[in-house]
């Protein structure tokens, strides 16, 4: 640090915190690090007064929401694996793949699945339709909540009272 050489430990952990928002960092620094951002904006402040308001009012549909995004994440993790198998089916065969019956019958397997799994994932795509359709009913109130939040906070630099 600066002209002396101080040991380093991989077990040493420094964090940094700022509420200044025009905080400036070198790309030396930036590279080095790991920045979490907790910075509320009017969007993501929204979104959370609408999971709350779905979850307290509409509780079975926040429930279906969190299971159809659960179950798509399990879909697309499924997917990759099956990419990854097929990548690795590909990479052992040896000289021509249309000779291989074991490729050829592992690719119609990997193929069926992948349709199954688009079947699914097309289900809960319409599903999901349906809940925006209610979600977006408490739109406008999630909305409201976020300005009133950014007007009161704001308050401050009309009078330090506030």
């Amino acid at each position: 640090m600066g002209d002396q050489e101080i040991d380093f430990s991989q077990s040493f952990t420094l964090f940094m915190i700022t509420r200044n928002p025009q905080a400036v960092f070198t790309p030396d620094l930036c590279s080095r690090v790991t920045f979490v951002n907790f910075t509320v904006t009017p969007s993501s402040l929204q979104n959370q007064c609408l999971n709350i308001y779905m979850k307290n009012e509409r509780e079975e549909v926040d429930k279906k929401r969190n299971d159809l995004l659960k179950l798509q994440g399990e879909c697309k993790v499924k997917l990759r694996e099956l990419e990854d198998s097929l990548l690795d089916a590909l990479n052992k065969s040896e000289g021509n793949i249309l000779d291989n019956n074991a490729l050829i019958s592992t690719l119609e397997t990997l193929k069926k699945e992948a349709a199954a799994i688009a079947i699914e994932v097309e289900k809960t795509e319409d599903t999901m339709k349906e809940i925006e359709v209610v979600s977006n009913q408490y739109l406008p109130l999630a909305n409201m909540t976020s300005r009133i939040f950014f007007t009161l906070d704001s308050m401050s630099q009309i009078s330090f009272l506030y």
